[in-house]
């Protein structure tokens, strides 16, 4: 994995909280979603995973040295009967890969716990320490488009998931036409296939939690 940025579901979460007191953009369902797929990305990177013909495919069972990761694939190693891309991406969403990805931030030292009592009990939230880390993912998408430079793959990854979380509409909404263009170029072109079909089974989760809540 590329060791010049955050892992990949970090920069995703820290992303769609780039915005006042760091509230997140997203609403909790697609936040989930989008860092399931995130997490499943990372095991494809770590080269613990492949993605074929819809399925979840393990080709090697060694724990990652990432706490997060490494949970994900025990628990896919716990369950060889279960290997549906979306069902995964399902099953994670429903708080397993927020709950892994804000442990491994406030690990990191890059979100903090805030409480706030009300009369329904506490309330808990993970907040950026710092705003210039949040935006930072962000930024470095924009400033890649802008000069026309080339992503590597968990950038590219990210930038799938961005738009397939609606969170394009917060991070790449100063792009031009054109920059946008060679963003959707670079996805497909030098997305890697099984990461393209990753990120489009997200995209296609997400359509359905907004038609769910609109039924």
């Amino acid at each position: 994995m590329s060791s010049s940025q955050l892992p990949l579901a970090d920069d995703l979460y820290l992303a769609a909280h780039d915005s006042p007191r760091g509230r997140c953009v997203l609403t909790p369902a697609t936040l989930g979603l989008g860092l399931a797929a995130a997490l499943l990305a990372e095991l494809v990177l770590w080269r613990r995973l492949d993605l074929r013909d819809d399925h979840v495919v393990v080709i090697d069972d060694e724990p990652t040295p990432d706490p997060a990761t490494a949970a994900v694939l025990g628990q896919l190693l716990r369950e060889p009967h279960h290997r549906r891309i979306r069902d995964w991406i399902s099953f994670l969403a429903t708080g397993v890969a927020t709950d892994l990805v804000e442990r491994r931030l406030a690990r990191a030292g890059l979100v903090h716990r805030k409480e706030k009592r009300g009369l329904l009990g506490v309330k808990v939230r993970f907040v950026p320490v710092d705003s210039s880390t949040a935006g930072w993912p962000g930024t470095r998408i924009r400033i890649s488009a802008t000069r026309g430079e080339l992503l590597d793959t968990s950038d590219l990854v990210l930038t799938g998931l961005v738009l397939a979380t609606g969170l394009d509409q917060h991070v790449l909404v100063t792009l031009e036409a054109a920059e946008r263009d060679h963003l959707f170029d670079q996805l497909r072109r030098r997305l890697p296939a099984m990461l393209q079909h990753l990120v489009g089974h997200a995209e296609a989760a997400v359509g359905d939690a907004v038609m769910a809540r609109r039924a």
